[in-house]
């Protein structure tokens, strides 16, 4: 239902929070799509932390390069892509690991986030919300900055355009990291 959802995007904030993630820090998302994609998320969104979603296709050595380019802090991501997520060495300011199901020497397990209740972070229009990142294949990937007002923009050209209703159901068959999956889809 929603208010679970509410209440797990809440739960991780707080326990993002716990743990030092704060408004303007960014957060690798590499997570497939899976309801912890959406509850990640909006808990990122409910902090003003800006998230970096990055699709579960890209290797080691790439998701190095997006980390340190964005100057993430924190990322989450599924247990099977543990083994891409670059270490302290290569990415020493990635100081929170969180891992979508069990824990690590390296990782807490997400179910296992919690602390104390947080307010909804303040944010303006134009703060930036997400970093989506180009496929890079003509050299390095590019990060492109949406801001809140971006998205929100984007969400109403989609009702517009396309007539949508309350009403309306989407199937998520686009990866939720990419533009369409994350606007069109979740944020929609």
């Amino acid at each position: 239902s929603y208010s679970e959802v509410s209440a797990q995007v809440d739960k991780l904030a707080n326990g993002f929070a716990a743990r030092g993630i704060q408004s303007g820090d960014r957060v690798v998302m590499f997570i497939s799509n899976r309801p912890e994609f959406i509850t990640v998320l909006f808990a990122l969104q409910k902090l003003g932390a800006i998230s970096v979603p990055v699709g579960t296709r890209e290797q080691g050595p790439g998701l190095a390069y997006i980390v340190n380019q964005c100057g993430a802090v924190g990322i989450v991501f599924d247990d099977d892509l543990a083994d891409r997520i670059p270490d302290s060495t290569t990415s020493p300011q990635l100081r929170v690991r969180v891992s979508t199901g069990h824990a690590t020497t390296n990782a807490e397990a997400l179910h296992t986030l919690d602390g104390p209740v947080v307010p909804t972070a303040t944010v303006n229009e134009e703060d930036c919300a997400c970093i989506l990142y180009t496929s890079g294949t003509t050299g390095n990937p590019k990060g492109a900055m949406l801001t809140h007002f971006n998205i929100a923009h984007s969400v109403i050209h989609y009702e517009v355009t396309m007539k949508l209703t309350k009403d309306e159901r989407g199937a998520l068959a686009v990866p939720a990291s990419h533009v369409t999956g994350l606007i069109a889809l979740i944020a929609e």
